[in-house]
């Protein structure tokens, strides 16, 4: 592909990227999540389905530095959403699990971002839809092939 083509795609890509994710995480956050941040809701998502998780796996999955996730940690366990238990075993280890409000919260807002992104889908044609997160897969299949070859 011709390079003026490549730069054009980039900058239309950047714009709607930027714009949606903006928009789309404001709208979620105020209208949905009831203030709750995309990222704190993506923790709740991953406590509640793996049951307990260190901090520093939650950072790695999360692809968050370990500080700002121990900022979101500390503002989810003061509301008592998460649990904080050290390993009987390994007493260096901490690990973190949803409290019962906390699994509550999680189904309240899945249900809630499932009804609000469903309005949007149902103007979308299927199959668009699903090229679309194809291709949102096979972008993220690239960078993770990269990151293991760089070592990143």
């Amino acid at each position: 592909m011709e390079k003026d083509k490549i730069k054009l795609l980039i900058k239309r890509y950047e714009d709607v990227y930027l714009f949606a994710t903006k928009r789309i995480s404001s709208i979620m956050s105020e209208q949905v999540l009831d203030g709750f941040s995309i990222e704190q809701f993506a923790i709740l998502r991953k406590l509640y389905n793996r049951k307990y998780i260190r901090a520093s796996e939650l950072a790695e999955e999360l692809c968050v530095n370990k500080s700002a996730i121990t900022v979101k940690i500390e503002k989810l366990e003061a509301k008592g959403f998460i649990l904080r238990q050290r390993d009987k075993d390994d007493r260096r280890n901490i690990y973190l699990s949803l409290t019962e409000k906390g699994q509550i919260i999680y189904e309240q807002g899945e249900a809630k971002i499932e009804s609000f992104v469903s309005k949007y889908l149902e103007k979308l044609d299927p199959k668009d839809f699903e090229a679309f997160i194809d291709l949102y897969e096979k972008i993220l299949s690239i960078i993770q092939d990269h990151k293991e070859e760089t070592n990143v």
